[in-house]
């Protein structure tokens, strides 16, 4: 079976890597294109941006970072902005591969120094919106960096094939800070736009148990990311707003079809960990109140998902693989 065509639902590692290497391909791909249109009418490094469009080719780890700058270049061009793609052109000729696991880094890293604005922005996460994310303060970082290692511990153990999609998926997560406003406070998210990047905000003192359902909760957004690059997995349009099971606020369909999935992710990974003998009492507790919780709030988005939702074969199929998941009663 091509991975590319895999809608099963369980997690699988080698899926999620040919997820990722099709990412980096496809934005070599629009990278190469846009070059080529650019030449003679906006200035850039030639050499440079064509020895990056070979490393994404090649599959190697550019960070989140390049995929924003690349978006952020396609949005100046559109608007006729020629100086802000010289600029971008320039900040993208100086992106370089990473090697190695994935990096965990506050959000005031002054290798992120250049990218703070363009990250808060693409995530929704701007001043004047429902949700900020800020940096952490050293205290959180350091305590987040010593729960962190225990949770993946925990996942490698119970669940390691969501280890391993996780670890093909996250190449960069980003601790931060939230502040609430009008009732809500940023807990984590991810964004096509900054593939491989994931947004925690660590303020929150979590269990292993929960934590490692909240990577499970982001992992599963970001694979949905990956399927969706091919196709959109909802037809609705995003001004299409319905009653959101997880949120106080009508949703898009397109994020009530995540969280929908998503839920059911993380009611299989609660109960892997229930079956792996490797919780205390409290823990086993958390765990199976965590998965009625996720059961239940995979019901209600299901419901509005039927009820509402167009969907794509690509979000037929990954869908069909949850309700069917979820209706085998593992």
């Amino acid at each position: 079976m091509n991975l590319l065509d895999d809608f099963r639902f369980l997690p699988d590692g080698a899926r999620a890597r040919a997820l990722d290497l099709r990412m980096r391909r496809s934005l070599a791909e629009s990278l190469d294109h846009i070059a080529e249109r650019c030449a003679g009418h906006v200035r850039f490094d030639v050499p440079a941006i064509a020895g990056l469009s070979q490393a994404l080719a090649r599959g190697e780890l550019l960070p989140p970072s390049t995929f924003g700058l690349y978006s952020d270049l396609v949005i100046a061009l559109s608007e006729d902005r020629l100086a802000d793609a010289e600029a971008l052109f320039v900040s993208l000729a100086c992106e370089q591969p990473r090697q190695g696991a994935t990096r965990v880094i506050p959000f005031d890293h002054p290798g992120l120094a250049a990218h703070r604005e363009r990250y808060s922005r693409m995530m929704g996460c701007e001043p004047d919106s429902d949700f900020v994310i800020l940096p952490p303060s050293p205290e959180r970082a350091e305590r987040f960096e010593r729960e962190l290692p225990q949770a993946m511990a925990l996942m490698r153990a119970a669940t390691p094939a969501l280890a391993d999609e996780f670890d093909a998926l996250v190449s960069e997560l980003v601790m931060v800070s939230g502040e609430e406003r009008r009732g809500y406070q940023f807990d984590g998210g991810s964004c096509y736009m900054l593939w491989g990047a994931l947004f925690l905000n660590v303020g929150l003192s979590r269990s292993p148990v929960a934590l490692l359902e909240v990577l499970a909760h982001e992992s599963a957004h970001m694979l949905l990311y990956g399927f969706a690059a091919e196709e959109a997995l909802v037809l609705n349009d995003d001004d299409e707003l319905y009653p959101s099971p997880l949120r106080i606020d009508e949703r898009p369909m397109d994020g009530i079809y995540h969280a929908t999935y998503v839920s059911a992710r993380m009611h299989w990974a609660m109960g892997r960990l229930l079956e792996s003998g490797l919780l205390d009492a409290a823990g086993r507790d958390e765990a199976g109140a965590a998965r009625e919780a996720d059961a239940r709030n995979f019901a209600a988005g299901d419901e509005v998902v039927r009820r509402h939702g167009r969907l794509t074969a690509t979000g037929d199929a990954l869908m069909s693989a949850a309700r069917a998941w979820m209706a085998s009663g593992r």
